[in-house]
């Protein structure tokens, strides 16, 4: 019988003591506290580019587009319509994997592999949706005010099987993943800046151009104390934003991100850009195919001619059947509704529900951006 490590014991201890203190007392102080302990790992640079595979540890899956695309100019692309572009920056996906067998807690392959969202009703007559199936990436176009000005906003969801049980005291472990990219365009339609997320809205992370990041410390000076990047911004009484890195990107002439992403907790460890990826010829790849996210709202029943939505509708939009109930509780302490439990993109929160994902006024407020940038 396998016993768990003192390490994790200690780790999770700690978990509850910041959890406890949360309840007692809503310290802004205890809750940034305790995202650093969550949402704080090492990224890749973009060297890991250069041979992608290598990087994620020499075993990995490259999910692709199924269709590739010529490069754009930025005239080209402030002229292109909502389909071009929601193709030409359909991100590439650089899937680590693992022996999940020699791991301290097993869990089988496929719960790293990208798939297709289904329905199926259960003997008690409720539906439960699971992830099986080819790869499929869903997909929403978006042109709202930001900062007053008209910006574009592409958003992908991939789905997974499951999060699998990864350390002895894990409150993640459940049915169905995710890993979600957002990228923010200029009035050109090139990238702004790059969000990673999952869809229950833990590990909110952001990428900024090398140019945004430029402007900002030539307006605004060098970092601000316990930053690393000009562009990052403290904010008071509220959780500050982690820009987890930058992207060297052709400015005339952007391309599709690379999103490298973690094996098992499918957490986002680094970003790049197609410019500069050089796949092996060896590499395991599979194309994905790419959906509207609407469809996800009107999916078959299995073994029958009924269509319902993957999200529960009466419920906040939840997926069905996803619930996280440890996470739930220990985090429901701090008012957290539902912790962990995917939902439908409107529907994410961020940050102890501090912030809405679909919010587009929060951006001037957690970063720093240079005039001109938005």
């Amino acid at each position: 019988m396998r016993h768990p490590r003192p390490n994790s014991w200690i780790r999770a201890l700690g978990l509850l003591l910041l959890l406890f203190g949360l309840a007692l007392c809503g310290c802004q102080t205890i809750k940034q506290g305790l995202t650093d302990h969550l949402t704080h790992w090492n990224m890749l640079g973009q060297d890991a580019l250069e041979d992608p595979i290598k990087a994620v540890g020499g075993d990995g899956i490259v999910f692709t587009p199924n269709q590739d695309s010529r490069p754009l100019n930025r005239k080209q692309l402030a002229a292109a319509d909502p389909e071009t572009l929601v193709n030409y920056y359909s991100p590439i996906f650089v899937q680590q994997r693992v022996d999940s067998n020699a791991q301290r807690f097993p869990y089988p392959p496929e719960y790293d592999m990208i798939g297709q969202a289904h329905l199926r009703r259960e003997a008690n007559g409720k539906l439960k949706s699971y992830v099986a199936g080819p790869p499929k990436v869903y997909a929403i176009f978006k042109k709202l005010p930001i900062d007053g000005h008209q910006h574009v906003q592409l958003t992908y969801t991939a789905w997974y099987p499951a999060h699998p049980r990864m350390k002895a005291i894990d409150l993640e472990a459940a049915s169905i993943d995710s890993c979600v990219l957002r990228i923010t365009l200029d009035a050109d339609n090139a990238p702004l800046f790059y969000e990673t997320i999952a869809a229950c809205g833990c590990f909110h992370k952001v990428f900024v151009e090398r140019w945004v990041e430029d402007a900002a410390k030539q307006t605004f000076g060098p970092p601000e104390n316990g930053k690393k990047y000009s562009v990052e911004r403290t904010v008071k009484d509220a959780i500050a934003w982690d820009v987890a890195g930058v992207v060297d990107e052709p400015r005339e002439q952007p391309r599709r991100p690379v999103v490298f992403v973690k094996a098992g907790d499918h957490k986002v460890i680094g970003m790049g850009s197609a410019a500069h990826l050089r796949v092996p010829p060896t590499a395991e790849k599979h194309p994905y195919e790419m959906i509207s996210y609407a469809g996800l709202y009107a999916i078959r029943v299995d073994d029958s001619g009924e269509q319902a939505a993957f999200f529960d509708m009466d419920n906040g939009g939840k997926v069905r059947g996803a619930e996280r109930n440890q996470e739930k509780f220990f985090l429901s302490l701090v008012g957290v509704d539902s912790a962990g439990q995917p939902r439908a993109d409107d529907q994410i929160k961020m940050h102890f529900d501090e912030s809405t994902w679909g919010d587009p006024t929060i951006y001037s407020k957690y970063l720093r951006l240079p005039p001109g940038s938005l």
